[in-house]
């Protein structure tokens, strides 16, 4: 199987999701929750970029998410921008492998991210830093991970309309 080019265009729309993204997820969906879970949409977008266009759009879009984890949470410098690019990475091949461009394909990346994204957080900075409760941290996982699951519609369509555009080209 050989590589269409890497898109610039199509990288820099990626690129202007996730920022818009951002704003909106560290200003106004910051300041509500839905029974107590908050909304974190940025890490679909590394699944919707790594199933879409494959490993390197997903490695690109992991170390945007990353850094602006890094600049907008709580947490070590550097370990979020390793794991989403780590994780494109990884969705990219087994996308490419395996899965198929649908949204349910998405949502299945996009659940195994955010589980992995809050056990990696647990363990390497709550358990050691605050000794929270296991539990608790699982509950608070999988209801955040049901609310992405549930409004990750809105990464989904527009990547995948850019996607489109720029494949029919």
């Amino acid at each position: 199987m050989q590589r269409e080019r890497l898109s610039i265009p199509k990288i820099l729309l990626y690129i202007l999701v996730a920022l818009i993204l951002y704003v909106l997820q560290t200003s106004w969906f910051g300041t509500w929750s839905i029974r107590g879970y908050h909304l974190d949409l940025l890490p679909a977008l590394v699944a919707a970029a790594a199933l879409l266009d494959g490993p390197v759009e997903g490695v690109i879009i992991g170390v945007v998410v990353g850094l602006f984890y890094d600049l907008g949470f709580i947490g070590i410098d550097g370990l979020y921008p390793i794991f989403f690019v780590l994780f494109g990475l990884v969705a990219g091949v087994i996308s490419q492998l395996t899965l198929s461009g649908s949204y349910v394909s998405m949502l299945i990346m996009t659940s195994i991210e955010m589980i992995v994204l809050g056990l990696m957080r647990f363990f390497v900075y709550l358990l050691p830093q605050a000794g929270a409760s296991f539990a608790l941290v699982l509950q608070q996982i999988i209801g955040g991970t049901v609310l992405t699951c549930v409004f990750s519609f809105a990464v989904y369509l527009p990547m995948h309309r850019i996607s489109r555009t720029f494949a029919e080209r």
